[in-house]
């Protein structure tokens, strides 16, 4: 195995640019300073994978010497059994998390450790599934297990929204909500994903968060969930009454005994990718979405055009909905031809930067004020929708608390 990992770090070395269509875990790798290369790779902008860059990386955290990265980028290693080898390193990292799996178990057989050995389970599982064939019969005998069982086909959210996308958020769904400034885009995902683990409280939810920092997001969940002011938890003081203490502390329990994690300091498309890939490789099905806010702000190392970059940000959300059938939703911002126009409602033509936002997405809605003198109503207008209804849901919104709430929703 360790002939293998050199192998595979010197074709990493050789072409960076390989990671990008290749998916690559560190933690697979069993040799430290191999796993250390690996991961200064990973981390590494695609255009600053320099082997200078990488022993930059890699000088503290191992005894790996530059001389020693300078002979194993000049192993002459052809890159054609890259893919079968990334394979063969995960399996060996997969069969070796299950045998740990099943030892934590033996000696302490705990729900958390279960969970652990099941996941372990899971993984190795995927590593052994077959290539994509292109036959219908796992999918037919799915649909008709389905039908039999009624078994639920999605993740439930907010009733209305379920019913219009024929019964909540399914995998392989790429979710674009759109809307204008100020209209409370980020507020009504932090309501989506707290309705969600509400409803369910196995479900993860992976909230990328690119324009507010972990604090400002835990604030908005918090006054969510315990109707308390976010101006109060932005500006705490000794004047907080008892009572509104202990609903903040209610909150932050609820925060911490639910599935959710919030990350801020991940800007790239190809950070955001990894965090899906690993978290959504771990997950049973329908337990699991992510959440990106917003897409107008994901870096791409690219000196493309604007909309090009775009275009991949929106095809690789895409893919990874489909490869881990998940659901994952996007939000997104829309061009300022809405305001000038008499009629307020947004169109598919109002997303701005790229056509294939709309292209990429299974459902596209946009959230808007249809009058802007009543700022408590919002609606979600549903412009697209590949397997369900199209349609308008009206939330009553109350700022101070965050919350968005279904008018005439039981």
């Amino acid at each position: 195995m360790k002939e293998l990992e050199l192998r595979v770090a010197a074709v990493l070395l050789n072409q960076p640019n390989l990671l990008e269509a290749n998916y690559v875990d560190p933690n697979w790798f069993e040799n430290f300073n191999i796993r250390c290369v690996i991961d200064a790779l990973c981390t590494l902008d695609p255009n600053e994978r320099s082997l200078l860059n990488v022993f930059n990386e890699v000088q503290n955290k191992s005894a790996i010497k530059y001389s020693d990265l300078i002979k194993l980028q000049g192993m002459s290693i052809t890159s054609a059994n890259l893919s079968s080898d990334l394979k063969s390193i995960h399996k060996a990292y997969a069969e070796r998390n299950l045998e740990l799996g099943m030892q934590a178990y033996q000696n302490s057989k705990t729900k958390q450790e279960l969970d652990n050995l099941s996941n372990a389970i899971t993984e190795l599982t995927r590593v052994d599934e077959e290539e994509d064939t292109g036959e219908l019969d796992e999918a037919i005998e799915e649909l008709k297990v389905r039908l039999t069982t009624n078994q639920p086909v999605g993740i439930k959210s907010y009733p209305k929204l379920d019913e219009l996308l024929a019964g909540g958020l399914y995998g392989s769904m790429l979710f674009t909500i759109g809307a204008r400034p100020s209209v409370g885009k980020t507020a009504y995902a932090v309501n989506l994903a707290y309705q969600i683990l509400e409803r369910d409280p196995e479900v993860q939810v992976d909230f990328f968060t690119l324009e507010m920092n972990k604090r400002e997001m835990l604030n908005r969940f918090i006054s969510r969930q315990a109707k308390v002011s976010s101006m109060r938890l932005k500006n705490p003081s000794n004047e907080l009454t008892l009572a509104i203490t202990r609903l903040i502390s209610d909150g932050i329990n609820w925060v911490r005994n639910h599935k959710l994690r919030i990350y801020d300091r991940i800007l790239n498309l190809s950070g955001i990718v990894n965090v899906i890939r690993k978290n959504a490789a771990k997950s049973k099905p329908n337990k699991y979405v992510a959440i990106v806010d917003y897409i107008g702000l994901v870096k791409v190392n690219s000196r493309q055009d604007r909309w090009i970059q775009v275009g991949q940000i929106t095809r690789e959300l895409k893919i990874l909905a489909n490869e881990y059938n998940i659901p994952i939703v996007a939000l997104a911002q829309l061009n300022r031809g809405v305001e000038s126009r008499q009629v307020k409602e947004p169109m598919l033509s109002d997303l701005r930067e790229s056509g294939s936002i709309e292209q990429d997405s299974n459902v596209v809605a946009f959230l808007y004020r249809p009058d802007e003198d009543d700022r408590s109503v919002v609606k979600l207008s549903i412009k697209k929708n590949r397997e369900g209804q199209l349609g308008d849901i009206s939330y009553y919104f109350e700022g101070q608390y965050m919350l968005f709430k279904e008018v005439d929703a039981e």
